[in-house]
């Protein structure tokens, strides 16, 4: 019986007669002890497996956070969902893509690029304004014998006309007298009798010849402001005859050369 207690202490069985005299020997101080007889055995009941305080009904409900993923790239053979509208306010980054590298060999060819413009933006504006001696010009004039004198430029003073498409024409090798802004009143006059004088040659002649040449600029000055003002230069002729001989000769202009890039002061000897 000592083994049998050994093995199974508490729960072990034994019958009334056992229990009696294990209760005699202990003086009625030993465990109690679960006395079950050998004729009424009870029916084993079905082992039931603990409820949990987390999955009990009453139990409250907890939220766990969602674990993330700590490789959050796609599959790269996944396709691109074409239903996937994107966030508008997200801003584009064009050279998120491009190496740090790549990135700098990418604005310095931009940068050249721009300089390259502002450079032919800024020498190019004169390139085809310079017109050479050796190929000038020529606007001509034949008035028909109904149409006598009528000419395709208009007189604007003794000295400067203008052609029909707008251009104006410094004629070149004289200097006639000023009758916008004189600095004497001979010199009104006489500025005022040379412009006349200019329509009258125009108006005789049975022909006309308008030659442009180019002018005594400092080089990269044709055709702006600081190169006579803007304006063209050229030679008028009537009849084969140069209009500054003629105004001369009747001195109502003075002759004026002019180097290849530049003229001496301006002669005005009606003021005395």
């Amino acid at each position: 019986m000592r083994e049998k207690l050994g093995r199974y202490g508490v729960r072990t069985k034994v019958s009334e007669k056992q229990f009696a005299i294990l209760k005699r020997l202990t003086h009625e101080q030993s465990p109690k002890f679960e006395v079950i007889s050998q004729a009424g055995t009870l029916p084993r009941q079905p082992r039931q497996e603990p409820v949990s305080e987390i999955n009990s009904p009453r139990a409250p409900l907890l939220r766990t956070s969602r674990r993330r993923n700590p490789f959050p790239l796609g599959n790269p053979l996944r396709p691109r969902n074409p239903f996937r509208s994107r966030n508008p306010f997200r801003p584009r980054y064009p050279f998120r893509s491009v190496s740090g590298a790549g990135r700098d060999s990418l604005l310095i060819v931009i940068g050249c690029i721009l300089v390259v413009g502002l450079i032919a933006s800024f020498f190019g504006g004169n390139v085809g304004n310079i017109q050479t001696p050796s190929e000038p010009s020529t606007v001509t004039n034949v008035p028909s014998p109904t149409s006598k004198g009528r000419a395709n430029f208009t007189i604007t003073d003794g000295d400067t006309i203008r052609l029909n498409n707008g251009t104006r024409v410094r004629l070149v090798g004289f200097n006639t007298p000023e009758k916008f802004e004189p600095m004497c009143s001979n010199e009104a006059k006489l500025g005022n009798r040379a412009s006349e004088r200019l329509r009258e040659l125009v108006g005789h002649a049975a022909s006309t010849n308008v030659s442009l040449v180019a002018c005594s600029c400092k080089p990269g000055t044709q055709g702006t402001k600081k190169c006579n003002y803007g304006r063209s230069c050229g030679k008028l002729e009537v009849d084969g005859r140069d209009v500054g001989q003629i105004l001369i000769s009747e001195g109502l202009a003075v002759p004026i050369v002019c180097g290849a890039t530049g003229c001496p002061p301006t002669p005005r000897p009606w003021c005395g």
